[in-house]
């Protein structure tokens, strides 16, 4: 009988491409749930995935609203006893993320085992408050800052994850000598991207033959395509969830502030 195995994601693709690379490499030997929040189902196809959708809001500024949020914190421990009881959830693998908070205290209570996953630099808020209890934390270095000296042995480095449709993207030897320029924003989109460049490529734009290939936020489509179409550039505006594998294989420049997973690929 096949283990069963949840792996839990927050609403960002920094969290969310992490755990479908995860799901595609564990599916053929064990049985694979996988949760999200309602940002971050929109990157996954529920056709594809085991999903369950559970909504975490986040910590609020205002202490005033602090007992509330521990409130709906609580519930969403007990929503998550009864989940990883009810299936029968034997390891839990995090990528992380507020949401995966209720998930990880559930498994501690069940004694469930828990596995981390940590692409950046940088400790996590949430990996920090479970590494003590978890068995083993993905990374892709050693050199974590923040990360207890004293749990060193917990640390198991694994090559970058990439989606498999990276493998098979060769290279172009039919690129013009234009600039294509690749922008990317990241799932939540950049206003650094949207707003302050927007000068910087129409210098570009008359200097040189310019092509721009852009990832946004779907809310500033209509604004950047005005902008493009105003001024006269070709561009060509895409989502996080679209194929940027093919955008990438068609750039010659890339101007980035994506997290890890991004940067990887």
């Amino acid at each position: 009988m096949k283990k069963k195995i949840l792996i839990s994601t927050g609403g960002s693709g920094g969290h969310v491409v992490p755990g479908t690379i995860f799901y595609e490499h564990l599916k053929n030997e064990f049985d694979l749930f996988m949760t999200s929040d309602s940002r971050g189902i929109r990157f996954l196809d529920k056709k594809k995935y085991n999903i369950r959708v559970l909504n975490i809001s986040k910590i609020p500024k205002n202490i005033f609203l602090l007992p509330f949020q521990m409130l709906s914190i609580f519930f969403s421990v007990l929503e998550s006893l009864f989940f990883l009881k009810k299936n029968k959830i034997e390891i839990l693998i995090s990528t992380g993320g507020y949401m995966s908070v209720p998930l990880c205290v559930a498994s501690k209570i069940l004694n469930i085992k828990l596995f981390l996953f940590e692409p950046n630099m940088v400790l996590g808020r949430s990996n920090k408050f479970f590494i003590n209890h978890c068995e083993k934390i993905f990374c892709y270095s050693d050199k974590i800052k923040n990360y207890p000296s004293k749990l060193r042995n917990k640390i198991s480095i694994i090559p970058m994850l990439l989606r498999k449709e990276f493998y098979n993207v060769g290279v172009n030897d039919n690129i013009d000598q234009n600039i294509n320029l690749l922008i990317i924003g990241g799932s939540q989109g950049a206003k650094l991207f949207d707003t302050i460049i927007k000068n910087s490529i129409i210098n570009l734009s008359k200097k040189y033959n310019l092509n721009v290939y852009q990832q946004t936020n779907h809310k500033n489509f209509n604004n950047l395509q005005n902008f493009y179409k105003e001024n006269k550039i070709n561009c060509e505006l895409f989502d996080f969830d679209q194929k940027i594998s093919s955008f990438m294989n068609k750039s010659n420049i890339c101007l980035t502030r994506a997290g890890a997973s991004t940067l990887a690929e």
